[in-house]
């Protein structure tokens, strides 16, 4: 055997053996793949290289010996060398050696390549594992190391329950944390936009108006925790009104003229009467009468346009918590345990009739609002109340009924029970309506010091915050709402009028500036007389200030604008202006700040302005409803079907929102110390703010209604079903039934 051939054969087997070390089809790391496979195409260009030149040296054997023969001498010098290479035996023993020595290699190294190349191993950092395969994916966004960032992250991690699969039960994932029964999880845990707004105005009532120019808040404060139910001031008013009808008495033919007399004095328990103006370039004003204001946020007047509105607010169909304990004050001690049942039965069945009808046509809204030109023409229509007694008589413009349906309804209600327990029940819901709604104490009588003189509460809340801050917060609320806009625009199901209005639609999240004018706000408290034990009597003279109507009233306006109460935190839409209106108590939240990462701010702002935003461009989804929302909505007591519909679309409008604007996920810092990606943490917060917002109203968020209503907001849209891997067949995965747009 010739050493060329064992050179030949050496070659040949050092890339059969380098092959055979390295399968194709194995399922290895990309870095060893491609390792093994340059040695491979290594061993096959040298085996390709040797045959290649023993080709040419056979087809070069006919052609070289007519070359030898010219020059024989110059040849034989020139193969002199290789002929001795062939020839001698020392050259041929050391070939087979050197040939052995690298067989022998090949065969120890061979098996440990092997092993070495089907050792597992860690996947690089820049892929995923996919079953067999290794993908490719974009590195981890950076953490955000800012101190606020590590406080959001806790006050997040304090609610979430890790025991539960988000997939099956996303409640108790978001909403439940295991330390919540020490208490932990409530020191650290984010609260609604309100309960903040009622805890920092409840420690300035406490501490900040004892003395100064907010002296006389601090005493209407004061007077709020010194009332009950049995004031002689209560049972001094009633019985000016007419007092109590005992059982056997002839009540009155009709109740209108003791609702005229309750309008004089506070608010009325049926309707509400005052001034608005109407819609277009050329305003003109309207009278509007509407139902009851007692339960609204804030004692408003009776010129609405003039100043900051309230939201629409919703009626609760429950008993008013103090009814039993002015009942049992308001009743005769002579009565008889029997028949003190059986007037509380009486009153409360009546009550209960009364707000369930409230509720219902409150929810309805007033689509079936209807205009009059006389007040003939009302009385005529409406013959339960005295109109002439409560319209003024020099009042010529139009007459606006909001619901002709409700006031039809309160008729039948009337016609059913006798009148005296009519009066009766009138004259305990007006005097609940003046007093706090609940037992008094310290949160109570925040909420109420608020509801009564919202002008000056506002502006103390306001001056605790600087102008620096609050332009902040009002320039990146533009912002949002610029980027929902341009979200909705490119919705293709959004076609006329309702793009029309879209393009007209405007935000408002400055605040009125006569909060700013202190001077002003103290000069209008200090003309009220204020005192520190009779909170009845204080709030019937502040309603008192609040009726009186201006002998001119000015309507030369070359636009609209509305103003938000800050203390109401609650974004609504106001019809007016065509704005969404935004309180500065909604925006001065921990998750706004500018220097977290901007899902936390879409997943709180900006679901609450897409959710007016899309109340603001649509009549009703009433079909829609029907068929989407689950029957546990009912656990909402003061919410509809449409609410809650168009809750579940301000989330799909919201996410989708902020991706457009922020770029790939890539482009926003987590959280340090939650395992959880930006996206998966807005529909977290996004559930966290509902179950806040809720357990504060008092609704029981540890129904199994609000679990499953919970679950279902959370679906819709399947980005959720996206963003947390679910299976098909998990909850979050089949209740994908209803999208919005």
């Amino acid at each position: 055997m010739t050493a060329d051939a064992v050179a030949g054969r050496g070659n040949m087997m050092i890339s059969g053996v380098i092959t055979t070390a390295n399968p194709t089809g194995g399922s290895h790391s990309a870095l060893l793949q491609k390792q093994m496979s340059f040695k491979t195409s290594v061993g096959a260009n040298q085996l390709s290289k040797t045959d290649d030149i023993e080709v040419i040296e056979s087809g070069n054997v006919d052609g070289t010996s007519t070359r030898y023969d010219k020059n024989a001498t110059l040849g034989w010098v020139c193969c002199a060398p290789c002929i001795w290479l062939r020839t001698s035996a020392t050259v041929h023993k050391i070939a087979i050696t050197t040939a052995t020595l690298l067989v022998t290699s090949l065969l120890v190294a061979s098996p440990i390549l092997f092993l070495i190349s089907t050792a597992p191993s860690q996947l690089p950092r820049d892929c995923y594992a996919d079953d067999e395969d290794c993908m490719p994916t974009t590195a981890p966004p950076p953490e955000c190391m800012d101190p606020v960032c590590k406080i959001a992250a806790s006050s997040i991690q304090a609610k979430i329950n890790w025991n539960f699969d988000p997939c099956i039960d996303f409640k108790n994932f978001s909403c439940s944390s295991p330390s919540q029964s020490n208490g932990l999880a409530s020191l650290r845990a984010i609260r609604s936009a309100q309960e903040a707004v009622d805890t920092q105005m409840q420690q300035l009532l406490q501490h900040n108006t004892t003395s100064g120019p907010f002296r006389k808040l601090g005493r209407l404060f004061g007077s709020c925790l010194r009332q009950t139910t049995n004031s002689s001031t209560i049972h001094l008013v009633l019985e000016q009104l007419g007092g109590y009808l005992p059982i056997g008495a002839l009540g009155p033919s009709s109740i209108a003229p003791l609702l005229s007399k309750i309008y004089e004095l506070g608010p009325t328990p049926l309707v509400d009467i005052y001034y608005d103006l109407s819609y277009g370039k050329n305003p003109h004003v309207l009278l509007i009468i509407s139902g009851p204001s007692a339960t609204a946020p804030i004692l408003e007047s009776k010129i609405r346009w003039m100043g900051p509105k309230a939201p629409p607010y919703r009626l609760k169909q429950s008993i008013p918590k103090l009814l039993n304990d002015l009942l049992d004050s308001f009743l005769p001690n002579g009565l008889t345990a029997d028949q003190k049942a059986s007037e509380n039965e009486a009153i409360s069945t009546f009550i209960k009739a009364l707000n369930k009808i409230r509720v219902e046509y409150t929810r309805r809204g007033f689509w079936d609002s209807s205009v009059l030109y006389n007040t003939s023409s009302l009385q005529e229509m409406y013959p339960i109340l005295n109109w002439t007694t409560l319209i003024p008589s020099d009042w010529s413009g139009p007459i606006v009924v909001r619901s002709s349906d409700y006031l039809k309804a309160i008729g039948e209600l009337l016609s059913k029970y006798p009148t005296r327990v009519a009066h009766n029940s009138m004259l305990l819901l007006f005097a609940l309506g003046i007093l706090p709604q609940g037992h008094p104490n310290a949160v109570v009588c925040t909420r109420a010091t608020m509801w009564a003189l919202p002008d000056i509460t506002s502006a103390l809340f306001i001056a605790q915050h600087s102008s620096d801050d609050i332009s902040d917060v009002i320039r990146r609320t533009d912002i949002i709402f610029k980027s929902l806009k341009a979200h909705l625009k490119r919705a293709p199901s959004l076609k006329g009028a309702a793009l029309v209005k879209l393009s007209a639609l405007k935000i408002q999240s400055e605040p009125w500036n006569g909060f700013s004018n202190i001077t002003f706000m103290i000069k209008n408290l200090e003309s009220l007389e204020i005192t520190s034990d009779n909170w009845f009597e204080n709030i019937l003279k502040i309603y008192q200030r609040n009726r009186i109507v201006p002998d001119v009233i000015h309507t030369n306006f070359t636009s609209h604008d509305a103003w938000a109460y800050p203390i109401v935190a609650k974004i609504f839409y106001d019809t007016l202006s065509h704005s969404i209106v935004v309180p500065l108590s909604v925006i001065l939240v921990p998750y706004f700040d500018g220097r977290l990462p901007p899902y936390l701010q879409y997943a709180s702002v900006g679901v609450a302005i897409a959710k007016e935003i899309l109340r603001s461009i649509t009549k009703a989804f009433e079909d829609k409803a029907m068929r989407c929302v689950p029957k546990s909505v009912n656990i909402f007591s003061n919410y509809s079907r449409m609410d809650i519909l168009i809750h579940s679309g301000g989330m799909q409008i919201s996410y989708h929102s902020m991706l457009s604007l922020t770029g790939p996920i890539k482009g926003m810092a987590r959280l340090p110390g939650l395992n959880l990606t930006p996206t998966q943490i807005f529909f977290l917060v996004s559930a966290q703010e509902l179950c806040a917002e809720s357990d504060y109203t008092g609704i029981d968020t540890d129904a199994p209604e609000f679990e499953h209503i919970l679950g279902w907001l959370v679906a819709q849209g399947g980005s959720a079903t996206e963003v947390f891997k679910c299976p098909s067949g998990s909850m979050i995965n089949a209740q994908k039934t209803c999208n919005v747009l």
